[in-house]
């Protein structure tokens, strides 16, 4: 693995786990779905618990990978400067 990978480079890193993250929530729900008469189940608590994590996980990834992409244009401007 290349060490002097850019903030950039990282975000994209990011996007690719979340996407990643996206199917495993997806697949999730799906079993969620596919529950139909046990939806009050010990199986269905469980399976809507993962979810949840599933779903804060997607969000942070999704947001760490906005945050590095854009670092140094966010960082410019908060600092008067000008975007590029």
């Amino acid at each position: 693995m290349e060490n002097n990978k850019t903030l950039y480079m990282l975000g994209l890193e990011y996007e690719s786990a979340a996407a990643r993250v996206k199917e495993r929530l997806d697949k999730k729900r799906e079993q969620l779905r596919s529950l139909k008469d046990s939806v009050c189940s010990r199986e269905a608590y469980v399976l809507k618990s993962e979810i949840v994590t599933l779903y804060d996980e997607l969000r942070e990834t999704k947001a760490m990978a906005e945050y590095l992409k854009n670092y140094y244009t966010n960082n410019k401007l908060a600092l008067g400067g000008v975007a590029v």
